[in-house]
């Protein structure tokens, strides 16, 4: 029986339009943990919105199935290391592990399928100038609006957001002007126009031409913005030296009582063997409180600050500041800053906690029985922590994932951080692409706030990164090790920091009600 126009419309020659969305997905992962991930992303995304576009009797239902699939891909493939924690260090079952990491990616791809739905549902029918920036625009606000809910909904789940493989590319500075997922809306429409070029006569040249000129002309003028409030950032304070640890502490050996006596041996002699100004060192690299500290390592730490007028800050879980939680026995996923004389000069306990890994959400303590993680329920630090002065600058310090959150970082930066540090422990995800997707996210946020960003890690990557966004030195991933480097501070705000997500966010409302303001005439019309 020969095959209906519909079903050869929702092929691709002989390839069905979920295989080849699938495909696509799993090439988008490849692009946020390399320096060419910008430029393969939009060919990626322009190759599947030529797809969706193609005509189709059910436009909506195959946009929704394609951006599932789509989804499905890349976050399978973007995101698989969380087996590599589930399974390997977590105890559970292999099949489990993999069907968990299945599951986490059809929920997050729900959103792409909404906004490729929804995208068909207020693009106008036919042709012409109007009708081709329309499709263009919904597409771009539908996938803003997308990333938005997935950044905030049960705590959200940002990991692969589009930005982030962009740090490299010529529309990075565009996140000084809009943030994130402002700079992820317009890789959507560079990504739109340079599908409807594909379809250069289908559509009708002329119209095409105008609109991609259009495009251009907003990727130019916010790229200025973007200019404009980087070049309002200023150096600010005097140098101060640096020196960043990374332990290389197998996660698998970290919760060992000798093992974890000889990472705090191990870091205590890389600290005595500089005299920076502030030593960091990565999340957890004291697996237990400060009071478990042996009296020796305690004793050669101190006598080294004193003697160099060192700082030093220290990541281990703590008990929790708050009342309520410290009479509950609850510990917090802290930094410890500790001055010349020993004494505690600054806190910080981590706000943003990871789901399963640090706290157990309502009516999922049954999934986390089946695994064997320690300190799996942290207490959740207070929303607003002043910066640590050290050596005339303000650093700021954010623990692991929550530099996936910009407005976190934000808050931090109006409340005048210098410098941004992130500590981190990415032991729990192997040899994994997690760590170059993580290094990529950070380079946006210095981006994004202006202001460079020093990371701490276990495993890697370890690394100073300016307030453009370049990684200026970093230590080679899963060695043990010292970066030392010299930083000054920024001060001036962004034009994200000042207004955050609000202009992306309220462009993206704001142009889709026109859209259906505009459909409503052409509706009672047919």
């Amino acid at each position: 029986m020969p095959p209906t126009a519909a079903a050869r419309s929702t092929a691709i020659g002989p390839v069905p339009l979920g295989t080849a969305a699938l495909a696509l997905g799993l090439a988008h992962a490849a692009c946020f943990s390399t320096r060419h991930g910008w430029w393969l992303q939009l060919l990626v995304l322009a190759t599947l919105f030529a797809l969706v576009r193609a005509p189709h009797p059910r436009p909506v239902a195959r946009a929704a199935m394609a951006g599932f699939m789509f989804g499905l891909g890349s976050f399978c493939a973007g995101i698989g290391w969380l087996y590599i924690s589930m399974h390997r260090y977590g105890g559970l079952a292999a099949p489990l592990a993999a069907a968990a990491v299945v599951l986490l990616s059809a929920y997050l791809s729900l959103y792409g399928a909404a906004a490729l739905a929804l995208a068909q549902r207020f693009a106008p029918a036919g042709r012409g100038v109007a009708a081709e920036l329309a499709s263009i625009g919904a597409l771009a606000a539908c996938w803003t609006l997308g990333e938005l809910a997935r950044g905030w909904v049960f705590t959200g789940f940002p990991w692969l957001s589009l930005a982030y493989a962009q740090p490299d590319g010529p529309l990075a500075i565009i996140a000084a002007g809009i943030g994130a997922y402002g700079l992820g809306g317009v890789v959507v429409a560079v990504a739109a126009a340079l599908a409807s070029i594909a379809s250069w006569r289908a559509r009708g040249g002329a119209s095409v031409a105008i609109a991609c000129g259009v495009v251009a002309a907003i990727v130019l003028a916010l790229a200025g913005v973007g200019i404009a409030g980087a070049s309002a950032i200023g150096a600010t304070g005097p140098v101060v030296s640096v020196r960043l640890l990374q332990g290389n502490v197998e996660q698998g050996m970290k919760f060992d009582p000798q093992r974890a006596l000889k990472a705090m041996n191990d870091y205590t002699d890389d600290i005595l063997a500089g005299e920076a100004q502030l030593t960091v060192l990565p999340e957890t690299a004291w697996t237990t409180t400060w009071r478990g500290t042996p009296p020796a390592i305690r004793d050669r730490m101190f006598s080294h600050l004193a003697r160099t007028g060192g700082w030093v800050a220290i990541g281990l879980p703590e008990h929790a500041s708050g009342p309520r939680q410290a009479s509950a026995g609850m510990l917090a996923n802290s930094v410890v800053v500790r001055g010349p004389d020993g004494e505690v000069r600054g806190r910080y306990d981590k706000r943003h906690l990871v789901p399963f890994g640090e706290y157990v959400p309502p009516a999922f303590g049954w999934f986390v029985r089946m695994m064997d993680i320690p300190l799996g329920e942290f207490a959740r630090g207070e929303p607003h922590q002043p910066p640590v002065e050290v050596g005339g600058q303000a650093f700021a310090f954010d623990i692991c994932y929550e530099d996936l959150f910009p407005g976190l970082l934000r808050e931090q930066v109006r409340d005048g951080a210098t410098v941004l540090v992130n500590i981190s422990n990415i032991a729990w995800f192997g040899d994994s692409h997690a760590l170059g997707q993580h290094l990529n996210i950070s380079r946006l946020r210095a981006i994004e706030l202006g202001r460079p960003l020093l990371r701490a890690t276990n495993t890697g990557m370890t690394a100073s990164i300016d307030p453009s966004g370049r990684v200026l030195a970093a230590l080679p991933p899963l060695t043990r090790g010292a970066l030392d480097i010299e930083v000054r501070g920024a001060t001036g705000l962004t034009p994200y920091a000042r207004f955050g997500h609000w202009p992306a966010g309220g462009f993206a409302v704001a142009l889709l009600l026109a859209l259906g303001v505009r459909r409503r005439p052409a509706a009672r019309k047919s």
